[in-house]
């Protein structure tokens, strides 16, 4: 089987950790796996210590420019017929547009596409009408040509039946190694945490989140609600890892609250997950989401989760209320993340019990079954 992971960026994110865990499990089984991706690094980086092929296509962009698209079409056109990939498996939305460029192709692979979340279509995502008309009419011409569509969530994958996106999909979850994630103690994370930061974080009650500074990651709530979370929490110290466009606003933010010592941006990390066992409460408050990698990564390490009640978070603790709380709503919020902290170990246990249902194995197969399936037609 000669298959062709396709992705947008190369960065540090989500999206492309799933494509990393994949490709690498794939090898594993003996495909011969690629990745193709635009700009970043890390994912590449990480490849080439696995030895698995990669390509760099510079037109690959997270914009909507006509000519950008127009090269992209062409460029991944020229990698397909080099390569005669057999599967062709295509993970954010510009790279849908593949499904063009196989359309004049002699030998036309099959095209599977994971939604990985429906952002603007998403009731949550603040845009103009036109807009979501045209994402959805974008969505639902492309995806007729594909082979198999794949979400994330339960709730994602209704969502696209009822926008008429697709007719048909299947849901898989997202999944992390159960053994391949080598985490730092508590006690070696907060270290990592007082030299980065040059604080000493020891006897402080730590909120902390992985994600990129985005309008869909929505740190806003916890800016703009901090001194009433520490009023509540006099020890609070919160850490935030990651970078990402609204980084420079929330920095002059904290500095013109006067926060510098209790709120902390320490920028994109490679391999955070290692470090964030020394968050007392891994906190996520996105406006919207598929299935989030950073909150498998928190289920997976015993951590306690605070987020929102929207996307595939509800399914990721199991409807646990106790750890879902209704967007912006700080009452809500406030109330939950003292219930979480007096009652931590009742938490982690349930947390610890869901870890088989987010396997990378469990994942693989069902990506694999797929492709099986579609090479057989």
């Amino acid at each position: 089987m000669k298959l062709l992971l396709v992705i947008t960026k190369s960065e540090i994110g989500g999206a492309q950790v799933f494509v990393l865990n994949l490709a690498k499990e794939l090898k594993k089984r003996g495909v011969d796996v690629a990745v193709a991706a635009g700009d970043g690094g890390y994912l590449f980086e990480e490849l080439k210590k696995h030895n698995v092929e990669h390509y760099y296509l510079k037109s690959l962009k997270r914009d909507v420019n006509i000519f950008n698209a127009l090269y992209f079409i062409f460029d991944i056109f020229l990698l397909l017929k080099k390569n005669n990939f057999q599967i062709v498996h295509l993970n954010s939305t510009n790279t849908l547009l593949s499904v063009i460029s196989a359309l004049f192709l002699k030998y036309k692979p099959k095209i599977v596409f994971t939604f990985h979340g429906l952002s603007l279509l998403d009731k949550n995502y603040q845009s103009p009408q036109i807009l979501k008309l045209v994402t959805r009419y974008y969505f639902k011409a492309l995806s007729h040509m594909l082979d198999a569509s794949v979400f994330v969530s339960e709730i994602n994958y209704k969502e696209a039946v009822n926008y008429n996106i697709v007719k048909s999909g299947e849901v898989i979850y997202n999944g992390l190694p159960e053994e391949g994630l080598e985490y730092f103690s508590k006690k070696q994370a907060v270290e990592f945490f007082n030299n980065l930061c040059r604080f000493t974080f020891d006897e402080c009650f730590i909120i902390g989140s992985t994600g990129r500074l985005s309008y869909q990651k929505n740190y806003d709530f916890l800016i703009d609600n901090f001194v009433e979370i520490k009023k509540r929490l006099p020890s609070l110290k919160l850490i935030i890892i990651g970078d990402g466009p609204f980084g420079g606003d929330y920095k002059k933010k904290i500095q013109q609250m006067g926060a510098e010592k209790d709120f902390f941006f320490v920028g994109a990390i490679k391999e955070s997950y290692k470090y964030i066992k020394a968050f007392d409460v891994f906190v996520l408050p996105s406006r919207y989401e598929g299935l989030s990698i950073s909150l498998l990564e928190a289920l997976f390490a015993g951590l306690p989760i605070l987020t929102t009640d929207v996307g595939g978070n509800r399914e990721i603790v199991n409807n646990d209320t106790r750890q879902l709380y209704e967007l912006n709503n700080f009452d809500d919020f406030i109330k939950k993340l003292l219930f979480i902290k007096d009652n931590k170990e009742l938490i982690v246990n349930h947390n610890l019990s869901l870890k088989s249902k987010f396997g990378l194995d469990v994942m693989t197969e069902k990506y694999m079954n797929i492709y099986r399936r579609l090479l057989k037609q």
